[in-house]
């Protein structure tokens, strides 16, 4: 079938070809020549639409143009005048350039080159010019995705225009026949018969299809829907290489077009769905399930590559064709490419993870290959194969069946060892390994991958989601040696995954054998592999193996320790202790358990602290570190010999371990509690660290190592509180040494739209751990500041700039080191409070939720401290209830107008509308009838026992002030408001852990009213009495509705 092509392009003149020379720049030494060409470019795509129109146009001419031959000699002529050292190296071949060349040659003429002489040139000469070529694509598609600004726009640091300040409207578009022929030109050059130049058309079409989504103005005739000849074409070159007998040519257009295809279905699947001309999309799918049975092992792949990512959006055409698809992947599941049956592993995977209904009713035949696919020889098959177990582990319950669990369950005997074989480094990993080690032991520099980065930990106040607050996940700890993706993980991940959802009922009968035999192995590595596996299945499978831990235990214990176990052998015994941490510490508390176990551990996990293998430092810091998450105070007899190993280990500890030694520390800090700030222990580790930091801020007051070594400190000052005295004006002054460097940083920085919250990091830390002093000193840190000849003439002046920052992470530090001072220090905030309280209100605002979080928290704090003094509060006071009904009524919306949903934003709102009408009824009462059921929502959510009072205390203020509010609130009807008003305080009676239905009609379970808050309860009697007087007979039909156990808590505690 022959394909219709589009017309041909017009050849490219001479000097697109001259500056196509100097940008390839074959001599290395030649920077200045390839710096003006570079220039020269640049100058002419920012001149005017119709000369970066003319360039992209030459340039894609250069792209389609499949030899030198087909070009002008007039442009070849101009060309030679530009570079004839490039020129020669493409062109000396040409017929009419010898011929020249040997007019000019005079006497010479006489030894032309020979036949064989002239066909090494055209050969050296085609190399050369589709090396042009490519450049000349790759040049195309950067000026088509980014189109150039005109000359002289206002630019910041990254080349991006300053808002407002463009005066030709932003980014040029391109002329409307410019972007015709480029279309044209393109499609002719996915078919070329150069491998390279299809690969660089494909990338520059897909490229700018995706580009064009974002960039509707300036590339809007590139998206799908305006390139309507597109897909046709694109379908029609992949049927011209299906039918019988295809020649090399068509072979090589349905190959540009299956890459093409697969570019543009891999960034945006969705728009190719949904834009493409809806018979061309109808036949797409058949013509590429066809493609997948072709002899070649590229098409096959390309279209199998294709159809993978139809599975997502799943277009009505690939449902039609469900049954030839998954026919398709059975057909393929033995092909001798690799590539090929990774591609049907991907495609079952991702039917598995988003259309299982698919593949239920094929499940055991699937489950069988993928079983076998996990063994493959190739390993990124297997690593894609073994993508299912965790993926099918990852399933709702709902979609997964008895008949699958069943199945999965038969399983494990032949998939459970296929699993821990996995997890053994492969020998090629091993030899890398052990050079590595090798290096360690001699003292090697840091590897990229040693340093990861470094990204601060936010302090939230308040009534906020803990779910994210550890977001370390300890098993980074299993990583090998950097972030790849590995079979060893991806079967350590199943097998955790699979331990956790089947148990040890259905895990441990067919996985002790093998794992028993792995960690008795002579071989390290399998030893390794096994211990691994052992903590994969320590969450799912702790209880059971309860009665193996007394000789699995001291096994580990002795791999750690023993001098002669591998760097990866201690590493990964290091890390399951981690797993297995709770186990050791539940033993000191059950009958006949073994009470030493948590110091044996301590010890041998400090005894491994100084190893030279940087991955052991960081593995043992890190189980460390988990094993005080569990044992908490019970590390305390032991806190003497870790602070000092650990300041040993800081001496000699590079990059990533110190990082990670840094994080122990806040960690021994968060879970041990104020024994470490007993007796002698701070005068152990504080002042090494306040050394230690003095030292590398001297060097660079922003390495980003400095991050973690303040948290840890800002987590200890809280802990230590007086006894942090000695050291606390050296650090207080370090802290604002670190905010006033970067003051000036920012200062002097006109970009300051460049920044972001990374560039502002160390501010941020410093402000937490100046807020840290503010909690650990109480009333004392007054005394603290004011006792500061650098800072405290200054510190007021600070506390503006920062809750007037431009960046949000600054400003949500900056409120909670507020709230913090109004609690503790007042006086130190007194004389900017107008000021304070003016950005605090303005940034309660949803666009950025942690500031806004503590912004709200911060003001509630003020309120307490003004007591029944609302003169600062006045100013505020109406447009900060504004902004909190929208908080309590969900009626917040982003920049974009979208609805903003904040866990715990609610309640702290709540939290501060009872502290605001507190100070003053009025402030709160004219609106109330507005948010009151809102109110009443975001109060019986409150968790804080001191933070619920203040808000029902001022909620019976606000409503005493505004009773006609209720009927406000309801539009007439009072008994649903009075129904809000009862949920609110049934609250208080609810236990933490128990929110079933049951509580309310079953076994009467309410706990008793808080006793400390009596006259709080006093009021709640008197409010419920007057609610029921005025309701009349309406209260009859509210009790009616009482479950029983609200009638009883109504009756016994409230007396009604």
């Amino acid at each position: 079938m022959a394909i219709e092509l589009p017309p041909p392009p017009p050849p490219p003149n001479g000097q697109v070809l001259a500056l196509l020379a100097a940008l390839s720049n074959p001599n290395p030494t030649d920077h200045t020549r390839h710096a003006l060409a570079l220039q020269a470019r640049d100058d002419a795509l920012s001149s005017s639409p119709e000369g970066y129109g003319d360039l992209c146009r030459n340039f894609c001419r250069v792209l389609g143009c499949p030899s030198p031959q087909s070009i002008p000699l007039s442009e070849l002529e101009s060309f030679h005048n530009s570079d004839r050292e490039m020129f020669q190296r493409c062109c000396g071949w040409i017929p009419e350039v010898v011929a020249a060349t040997a007019g000019e040659g005079g006497a010479a003429a006489a030894s032309s080159p020979t036949e064989d002489d002239l066909a090494q040139r055209r050969r050296s000469g085609m190399i050369m010019w589709n090396t042009l070529r490519q450049m000349a694509g790759l040049l195309l598609k950067n000026a088509l995705v980014t189109p150039p600004l005109p000359k002289n726009t206002p630019t910041d640091a990254l080349g991006r225009p300053l808002p407002g300040r463009h005066p030709h409207g932003g980014r040029m578009a391109l002329p409307p026949d410019a972007a015709a022929e480029i279309k044209h030109g393109l499609l002719r050059c996915i078919v070329d018969e150069e491998t390279a130049v299809r690969s660089s058309a494909s990338t520059a079409i897909a490229r700018c299809c995706t580009a064009a989504v974002a960039l509707e103005k300036s590339l809007g005739a590139f998206a799908v829907k305006h390139w309507g000849e597109l897909l046709p074409f694109l379908l029609q070159c992949v049927a011209a290489g299906n039918d019988g007998g295809a020649t090399h040519a068509e072979d090589a257009a349905a190959m540009g077009a299956l890459l093409t295809l697969r570019k543009l279905l891999e960034d945006i699947p969705n728009c190719v769905s949904r834009d493409a001309p809806a018979a061309t999309f109808q036949d797409l799918v058949p013509a590429l399930l066809r493609s997948l049975r072709c002899p070649s092992e590229g098409r096959r792949k390309e279209a199998l590559a294709c159809l993978n990512c139809f599975i997502e959006p799943m277009p009505g055409a690939l449902v039609a064709h469900m049954n030839e698809y998954l026919g398709g992947l059975s057909a393929l599941a033995a092909d001798p490419s690799p590539s090929v049956r990774r591609l049907v592993c991907q495609g079952i995977v991702a039917m598995l993870n988003s259309r299982t209904e698919y593949l239920q009713p094929h499940m055991v035949s699937i489950a069988e290959f993928m079983l076998r696919a996990t063994a493959d020889a190739d390993s990124t098959v297997a690593l894609e194969a073994c993508e299912f177990w965790l993926t099918f582990a990852s399933l709702d319950e709902d979609v997964v069946g008895s008949d699958m669990t069943e199945m999965m369950v038969s399983l494990f005997p032949r998939l459970l060892p296929q699993l821990l074989k996995g997890m053994v480094y492969p020998p090629d990993k091993i030899e890398e390994l052990m050079e590595a080690n090798a290096l360690d032991e001699n003292g090697g520099a840091d590897r990229n991958q040693d340093m990861a980065p470094v990204f601060h930990k936010s302090r939230i106040k308040g009534q906020h989601d803990d779910d994210d607050d550890n977001s370390d996940d300890e098993d980074d700890e299993m990583d090998d040696d950097d972030n790849e993706w590995t079979l060893r993980k991806c079967s350590a991940a199943s097998l955790d995954a699979l331990s956790g959802l089947y148990g040890a009922q259905s895990i441990l009968p067919p996985l002790l054998p093998a794992l028993h035999e792995g960690l008795g192995h002579t071989d390290q590595w399998v030893r390794e592999a096994s211990i691994l596996a052992l903590g994969a299945i320590a969450d799912g499978c702790k209880e059971e193996l309860g009665p193996h831990m007394a000789q699995l235990h001291p096994f580990l214990l002795t791999q750690l320790t023993a001098p002669e176990s591998l760097p990866q052998l201690r590493c990964i015994s290091a890390w399951t202790l981690g797993r297995f941490a709770s186990w050791a510490v539940d033993q000191m508390h059950v009958e006949g358990g073994d009470t030493s176990l948590v110091g044996r551990v301590a010890e041998a996990l400090v005894g491994r602290l100084l190893d030279r293998n940087k991955k052991v430092q960081v593995a043992v810091c890190s189980a460390l570190g988990v094993f005080v998450e569990s044992a908490a105070d019970l590390m305390t007899p032991y806190l003497d010999p870790i602070y000092r190993t650990l300041m040993q280990a800081l001496q000699i500890y590079r990059m990533r371990s110190i990082m990670v030694l840094f994080d122990t520390l806040g960690t021994m800090a968060d879970y041990i509690g104020p024994a470490i700030g007993e007796g002698n222990l701070p005068g152990i580790y504080v002042p090494p660290l306040l050394k230690h930091w003095n030292e590398i801020a001297m060097e660079n007051p922003f390495d980003r190592s400095l991050l973690p070594l303040m948290e840890c400190l800002g987590s200890s000052t809280v802990v230590i509180g007086m006894n942090y005295q000695p050291w606390a004006l050296e650090t207080f002054e370090m802290a604002m040494s670190t905010i006033e460097a970067c003051t000036l940083v920012f200062a002097h920085d006109h970009d300051a739209l460049d920044a972001d919250d990374e560039m502002a990091d160390p501010m941020i830390c410093a402000v937490d751990l100046i807020d840290g002093l503010v909690e650990g000193l109480g009333p004392n840190f007054a005394a603290l500041v004011s006792g500061s000849s650098r800072f405290s003439e200054t510190f007021s002046n600070v506390l503006q700039s920062l809750a007037e920052h431009i960046i949000p992470g600054v400003r949500m530090s900056m409120f909670a080191l507020l709230g913090d001072l109004a609690r503790q220090a007042p006086t130190l905030i007194e004389a900017g409070l107008p000021n304070l309280l003016s950005e605090a209100v303005q940034s309660i605002d949803p666009t950025h939720p942690a500031t806004c979080n503590n912004a709200v928290w911060a003001v509630g704090e003020i309120c307490v401290r003004c007591g029944e003094n609302s003169g600062p509060l006045t100013p505020h006071a109406s447009e900060l209830v504004q902004r909190l009904i929208a908080m309590l009524m969900g009626n917040m919306l982003d920049e974009d107008g979208d609805p903003v949903s904040v866990p715990g934003l609610a309640e702290n709102a709540a939290t501060t509308m009872g502290r605001l009408a507190s100070v003053n009824a009025n402030f709160v009462a004219p609106e109330l009838g507005r948010f009151l059921t809102g109110w009443c929502e975001g109060m019986s959510k409150i968790s804080n026992p001191i933070e619920r009072r203040d808000a029902f205390q001022g909620f019976v203020a606000a409503l005493r002030a505004n009773p006609q509010s209720i009927q406000q609130a309801g539009g007439g009807d009072v008994s649903s408001v009075m129904t809000s008003i009862l949920f609110a305080i049934v609250s208080w009676h609810i236990p933490q852990d128990d929110m079933s239905g049951n509580l309310l009609n079953g076994a009467y379970g309410f706990q008793p009213f808080p006793s400390e808050f009596g006259e709080l309860l006093a009021s709640l009697r008197q409010l419920l009495l007057d609610l029921k007087t005025s309701a009349g007979d309406s209260w009859s039909q509210i009790e009616s509705t009482m479950p029983v156990n609200v009638k009883r808590l109504m009756k016994e505690v409230y007396l009604i």
